[in-house]
């Protein structure tokens, strides 16, 4: 604990320039820009359309054993990109097919209404041409916040009393689908146009200080629930719920009054669901254990991951706030005027406990980092490690952050277990359903005989389309001479790929030790 506190250290430029000599109005344009830069994980837009890609080819798999999904699959795959933004953004229809989703690769039905997907689907294709989503249509009032986006603006729950169908299943998802597990409640309170006010208020703020954070939030957050919530440590100020209520986040009244921290919130809570739509294409954890952290929590790993995500975010706001918005002061109040009356927490620019250790996002965000880049990088994916790196990268001119990876341990079972041999074969299964998206270098996949839906990245695209026929030595050399690679480094990257493609039946060894590679898979 002591190291990581040792370690952070926080940039001290003047009020004007930074110590590379920028203006720091420049260094903070720099990093929001930066922090939706990357392709893979900061580019909203993309992560959106690879999700929208994602439930086409949900719904191309469910729809095998459902004539109701089949006729609709024509119309979902003609939408334009906004059209399928909103469709799937919709609470009711993307709740129900996440559920679809994990009936069809768990065997097991979460608790959630059964029969929706198809009723849902179909009332959201006939509005299609209609810029308000099924549920949003639901609502008594038309209350909005924030900007536009591609013809859609955040919407705020309002449900009327009265009994429609759209109604009646919103009331029940969110009966049901509040944060489930979490030992936590939500009385949900009807806006006010006040409210709506000081919540788009918070909006135009967060566009203003950091414009290129703020627009790639808002692409993950269709809508807003006010409520007075609770958990088992007392009173809740935000909450977002997960796959239960998606793009949505839900905010406690109380805290609209100030507008720092109301924008914080949205920010906070926005940002967590941007994480949960790039791991629903790329898993993040291979080991969800809990871990203890400084600050008297336990939490587990995937949630220190996501609060990583959330405090990097948070920085380049909390600089703003501090280098750009006394030049706000006059059109929101200064950040001191709403300290009475608040609530310290981690995530504030208005009121921290900044006497006690670890009580700042700063610190955590430092301390965190390190974790995920010695002793628990192990729990993380390759792709977990990458972004933790990038996030490192990217905020590092405003806050000294460590400027290498520790090297990750390669576990035994890594190691490759020999060498290629022409003796084994491999074919793809021939029963497979696939949705290569080209520009992205992506393949979907699902085996009916175990229908979890699967992403290869390029890489591993290019090692399932190299299997027709050919032997490991064949296949290795091949992709070796198109990675350019040499040959003995090429068999380390696809010794593992194809354990993996094997045990996820993808592919299908052939030959004589055909059946030692499967049990190595296994």
């Amino acid at each position: 604990m002591r190291a990581a506190v040792a370690y952070l250290s926080f940039r001290q430029p003047t009020l004007a320039l930074s110590q590379e000599g920028l203006p720091m109005r420049d260094l903070i344009q720099q990093v929001d820009a930066g922090l939706q830069a990357h392709d893979e994980f900061g580019d909203s837009r993309q992560i959106v359309r690879l999700n929208i890609e994602r439930y086409k080819f949900a719904l191309a798999v469910l729809a095998r054993e459902d004539a109701r999904l089949r006729a609709a699959l024509p119309a979902v795959e003609a939408l334009s990109h906004a059209q399928a933004d909103t469709l799937f953004g919709d609470l009711l229809l993307r709740a129900e097919l996440e559920a679809e989703i994990e009936r069809l690769e768990t065997g097991v039905a979460p608790i959630h209404q059964a029969g929706l997907l198809a009723w849902s689907l179909e009332r959201s294709l006939a509005r299609r041409d209609d810029p308000l989503s099924l549920s949003a249509a639901a609502m008594q009032r038309r209350f909005v916040a924030g900007p536009d986006l591609d013809g859609r603006r955040i919407w705020i729950w309002d449900l009327a009393d009265a009994a429609e169908p759209a109604a009646d299943a919103l009331r029940e998802a969110l009966r049901l689908g509040f944060m489930p597990g979490g030992h936590c409640e939500a009385q949900l309170v009807r806006p006010s146009a006040t409210m709506v006010a000081q919540l788009d208020r918070a909006c135009t703020l967060l566009q203003t200080l950091v414009p290129h954070v703020a627009r790639s939030v808002f692409g993950h957050l269709h809508s807003v629930a006010f409520a007075h919530m609770r958990n088992e440590r007392g009173p809740m100020l935000t909450a977002s719920g997960g796959d239960s209520t998606p793009c949505m986040i839900f905010i406690a009244p109380e805290e609209l009054a100030n507008p720092w921290d109301t924008a914080v919130h949205i920010m906070h809570e926005a940002v967590h669901l941007k994480l949960s739509d790039m791991v629903r294409t790329s898993a993040a954890v291979v080991r969800e254990d809990m871990v203890t952290l400084p600050w008297g929590r336990e939490i587990s790993v995937s949630n220190c991951l996501f609060a990583f995500h959330a405090y990097v975010h948070l920085q380049v706001f909390r600089t703003a706030v501090e280098r750009l918005g006394p030049e706000l002061h006059a059109i929101y109040g200064a950040p001191e005027d709403y300290r009475a009356g608040t609530r310290a927490h981690a995530m504030s620019v208005v009121n921290n406990a900044s006497t006690a250790p670890f009580s700042r996002g700063h610190e955590r965000m430092a301390y965190l980092a390190q974790q995920f880049r010695s002793e628990w990088s192990h729990y993380l994916t390759p792709f977990a490690r990458r972004m933790v790196d990038w996030l490192c990268a990217a905020i590092a001119p405003l806050i000294d952050m460590p400027a290498e990876a520790a090297p990750v341990a390669v576990a035994a079972g890594d190691a490759p277990a020999g060498a290629p041999t022409a003796s084994v074969r491999y074919a793809k299964n021939p029963h497979l359903q696939l949705r290569p998206i080209q520009d992205r270098g992506v393949l979907f996949a699902a085996d009916p005989a175990q229908p979890k839906i699967r992403k290869l990245n390029t890489a591993a695209w290019l090692m399932f389309e190299l299997c027709d026929g050919r032997s490991e030595l064949d296949l290795t050399q091949a992709y070796a001479d198109l990675a350019g690679l040499a040959s003995d480094r090429a068999w380390r990257q696809v010794e593992p790929t194809l354990g993996s493609l094997v045990a996820n039946g993808m592919i299908l060894p052939q030959g004589q030790s055909a059946a030692a590679r499967e049990g190595r898979a296994a």
